[in-house]
């Protein structure tokens, strides 16, 4: 067996619920003058709101568990390229290591999966994590569309898990 790590990062994740929960609550206002300020999950919503972060992990966790080596929310060191202030040198770039917090999982695959899919599979769970928080939050503050959004959840798992058990095409041998 093979093993992937696929990682998701809160903020990125967070940041995507705003957008989506902003734009939701702007469509809205057909006759409810405050759908914007109720539906948008700000900041600080989010924090508080750390329970559906960790429901999408358990989530995750319990639907992948055939394979899952191990799935937790952790600190994850990042190399990123920084661009220098008040600096002219040749190189526009400066590597620099940071810290986020994300979710990590380690998943054991098939010998023959197409690892050129691995980043397929985190597109699909990263999109998991933004609808189901969304529909979480919709629960809350907008319960006609969560429904939707707990139905987009479920295909964007649908399709990691697909992704996850497909297979390269097998090829003949050339002696």
């Amino acid at each position: 067996m093979e093993t992937i790590t696929v990682q998701i990062f809160k903020d990125d994740v967070y940041e995507e619920v705003a957008k989506a929960t902003d734009y939701t609550g702007a469509k809205l206002i057909d006759g409810d003058e405050g759908a914007r300020d109720r539906i948008l999950a700000t900041d600080s919503d989010l924090s508080d709101l750390g329970r559906f972060w960790e429901e999408s992990v358990l989530a995750t966790n319990e639907r992948l568990k055939e394979m899952i080596v191990s799935g937790a929310t952790k600190q994850i060191a990042v190399t990123t390229t920084l661009q220098p202030k008040d600096v002219e040198t040749q190189s526009s770039e400066v590597p620099s290591q940071v810290t986020r917090t994300g979710y990590e999982a380690v998943l054991e695959v098939s010998k023959s999966f197409d690892k050129g899919m691995k980043d397929n599979v985190q597109s699909a769970l990263r999109n998991f994590f933004i609808a189901s928080i969304i529909a979480q939050w919709f629960k809350l503050a907008n319960k006609g569309e969560a429904a939707d959004y707990f139905n987009q959840a479920g295909e964007m798992m649908d399709g990691a898990e697909r992704l996850l058990y497909s297979r390269k095409r097998p090829t003949r041998p050339s002696d």
